[in-house]
Order: C-alpha cells, then structure tokens, then sequence
C-alpha cells in the first residue's frame, strides 16, 4: 500500500511539475478553462516532458520524415476540446480574450476565419526567425477547440503538412 501512495504521489508531481514547465516556456498560452460552462472537455491532451521525447524518438524511427521533422523540437501540445451544444457565446468570448492577450504579446495572426457557423483564430509566436509556439483556436455549433503547441516549430515542414491535408494557408518560410 506504502509503494502505491508513493507512486500515485510520484505522478501527481510530476504533473505538477510539467505544468509549471508548461508554464514558462515562450510558446504557452494559458486558454483558462470552460469546465464552468460546457463541462469536462471532450478531448484533453496535454503532452510534454519525457512523454513528448519518447513520442519525438518514435516519429524519428518511423517512415514519416515530415513527421520526424516537426515533432524534432517540440516541447509539448496541449489540446482541449468542448462540446458546445450550440451555446458559442462562451467559447467566442474566451476566444477573443486569448486573441486579445496573444496581439498584446507580439504574437502574429496568420489565419483569421470569421463566418456565421465558424471562427477559427491561428497565432504564431517568433522569436530571433524562429516559431516558438502555435495557438489556433476554432469555435462552431459543435466544439470549440483550443490548440497549443511549445517549441521550435519549423515552418517549412508546417507548410509541407498543410500541402498533404490539402489546407491553403501562406506561410513563410523565408
């Protein structure tokens, strides 16, 4: 019983510890949460630290260099999912709050949809020629999803992947 305590509490620290890691990196953006509102979110995915190393070393010996190229420098991926159930007044607000912190913060805008079914908002922060982390958050009658990927993203291999989804979105490379 004393070793499962120890490594409950072991875990618990450890995500403690890689949330204030989270935190302090360049590329965080603290979303807040919508649990008040929609509940727990549908999809929670928070990466990073070892798990995002163990996850880097498995894309680098697969057959996907495009892969291997983009997960090389992250250092995590924070995703959460809502469902809305139509009600976007919350979502949109919370969007536009991060909106609003991100310009503030020097971060730029490279995709801006504003339609009557959906918003979606996509944010990079540079740093010295390098992207340091990505915000993209979209809100529709369904979901409202809030994106947050840490570390070096290198836009040309996020440019490559956009090609292969067949998304058209400029981005820079030089």
């Amino acid at each position: 019983m004393r070793t499962l305590i120890a490594i409950v509490t072991s875990c618990l620290i450890s995500v403690a510890a890689l949330a204030q890691d989270y935190e302090s990196m360049p590329g965080y953006v603290d979303f807040g949460t919508m649990n008040e509102i929609y509940g727990e979110p549908r999809v929670m995915i928070n990466i990073g630290g070892p798990l995002m190393q163990l996850l880097s070393a498995a894309a680098a010996a697969s057959e996907d260099p495009e892969a291997a190229a983009i997960m090389q420098g992250l250092e995590g991926i924070r995703v959460n999912v809502y469902d809305t159930g139509g009600n976007l007044a919350p979502a949109l607000e919370r969007m536009n709050q991060a909106k609003t912190t991100l310009q503030a913060a020097n971060w730029q805008p490279i995709v801006q949809v504003q339609e009557a079914d959906e918003q979606v908002q996509m944010f990079t922060r540079v740093n010295d020629d390098k992207m340091e982390g990505m915000a993209i958050m979209v809100v529709n009658q369904e979901e409202a999803v809030f994106l947050n990927i840490l570390g070096n993203i290198d836009p040309a291999q996020v440019s490559k992947v956009m090609a292969q989804m067949n998304v058209d979105v400029d981005v820079d490379t030089d």
